[in-house]
């Protein structure tokens, strides 16, 4: 059953919505003047920023795949649970993370030219310039870890697609001097303690399993000398980016047209407004 005044009001409606088509219509050199501006601004605002590219690099840490192989681990991998975190994923994760390693790769590779030029603002090193390279570089680096599959993902944004490559090949390779160099000063560190204790053992079965611990020792050291691969595998290597990350100037030119719209339907609507009080007054 119709409501009372039910077709009143629904022409009451028609009659509002006809009003402001007549407002935006009447105001419509206005509107479009105001897009036009804001997509035009906005256009040539994203064609003189200057292009970011980005390179990733996707790592798996040297023995993160879990020892449980049992019906637990099976299970769990069916349903989506994610392992432990081990120790050396962890690791990798916090020293990619780390200032002491940034502060290495701006020394070996001289990254502070590249950064700022000749020499950094004094806004952006305060009184080391050092610094100002170290933020700058954890600003544009990102370091994400997937532990499901345990795998690492480096990324670096840089203004040259080339350049941008190389940093993050830099970064995998002080990752790799790093972790081999602590692997071999703990490793050699024990072998020296187990060769002071194993004198101090006369059972022949401890002796035999203290000669064990000295040969994982050994064979420690043996392999952070290869160096290559003996932190993590390489699964995608960086590569040079052949197209830009931002600005994303469709994106930007599109959001700016459908801002400046409403914007333009806005000041119209407050034109209207103003004009009808000066004509009453």
């Amino acid at each position: 059953m119709e409501q009372p005044g039910g077709e009143y009001l629904k022409e009451a409606d028609e009659i509002n919505l006809l009003d402001y088509v007549k407002v935006i219509w009447k105001h419509k050199i206005l509107i479009i003047f105001i897009v036009c501006i804001v997509t035009a601004a906005t256009a040539i605002i994203s064609l003189l920023q200057t292009p970011i590219y980005e390179a990733k690099a996707v790592i798996i840490p040297s023995g993160v795949v879990s020892k449980d192989t049992g019906p637990a681990s099976f299970l769990a991998s069916q349903f989506g649970i994610a392992p432990p975190t081990t120790p050396i994923s962890a690791e990798i994760v916090n020293i990619l993370k780390s200032l002491t390693l940034k502060e290495k790769i701006i020394n070996r590779y001289n990254l502070l030219p590249l950064f700022f030029g000749k020499k950094p603002s004094k806004e952006q090193s305060g009184d080391d310039p050092m610094w100002a390279g170290i933020r700058y570089l954890a600003s544009i680096t990102k370091v994400n870890f997937i532990q499901r599959d345990n795998i690492v993902e480096i990324s670096i944004q840089f203004n040259d697609p080339k350049i941008v490559r190389d940093l993050v090949n830099y970064t995998l390779a002080e990752l790799n001097e790093h972790m081999s160099y602590e692997a071999k000063r703990v490793a050699n560190t024990n072998k020296k303690y187990l060769e002071v204790e194993i004198d101090k053992v006369a059972d022949p079965f401890i002796r035999a399993k203290i000669y064990g611990l000295i040969a994982q020792q050994i064979e420690t050291v043996m392999m952070a000398e290869l160096k290559e691969n003996f932190a993590f595998k390489m699964l995608d290597s960086p590569r040079i980016p052949d197209r830009r990350i931002k600005p994303k100037r469709t994106q930007m030119v599109l959001i700016a047209f459908i801002v400046a719209f409403f914007l333009g339907v806005m000041v119209a609507f407050v034109k209207e407004y103003t004009d009808k009080i000066r004509n009453k007054n």
